[in-house]
């Protein structure tokens, strides 16, 4: 019994790679051939999607115009309720706009003191509450009652001979 196999030729390097190349090359040849009907099929089958398409596209056509049709007569229809919706609500603005302006100016004190309120630490609450006091209703003009008068004393000497003059030890 021999090695040897009895399909086997004898020389089997140049006989083997012969059979092989040419399985190969046929094979690469067979894959580039699938290749390229696969790629002719592909771009048939976009050239026949490219097409359907079209084809939905031109068959949608006449409902998209009826629509945009129907869509500008409406506008042109509510055109005249929107334009005189528009003028009274400017009419009303201008026959409500000192009650608008009070209803914001005092929405705007309530956010501002709420928020002064929350930042201020409790004891400072109650100088806060007078300062806002003080803002909202300011004192009357000078002159129109006697405290404003006393205070005016208080803090302010009258120069003339009423006024008390620095004694001899202040002056050293």
């Amino acid at each position: 019994m021999t090695n040897e196999r009895p399909d086997e030729p004898d020389s089997a390097e140049p006989e083997a790679s012969e059979p092989s190349r040419t399985s190969f090359r046929s094979a690469l040849r067979g894959l580039r051939r699938a290749a390229s009907e696969v790629a002719d099929a592909a771009s048939v089958a976009a050239d026949a999607g490219a097409e359907e398409a079209r084809k939905l596209a031109e068959a949608a056509r006449p409902e998209i115009e009826r629509r945009a049709q129907q869509a500008k007569a409406a506008a042109e229809a509510a055109r005249p309720r929107i334009g005189e919706k528009a003028r009274e609500a400017t009419n009303y603005v201008r026959e409500h706009q000192d009650e608008i302006v009070n209803a914001s100016k005092r929405g705007a004190e309530v956010a501002a003191s709420g928020a002064a309120r929350a930042v201020t630490p409790g004891p400072l609450r109650p100088a806060l509450d007078a300062m806002e006091r003080e803002l909202r209703d300011p004192p009357a003009a000078e002159g129109d009652t006697a405290d404003d008068a006393n205070l005016e004393d208080d803090v302010m000497p009258e120069s003339g001979d009423d006024a008390p003059t620095p004694s001899e030890s202040d002056r050293s």
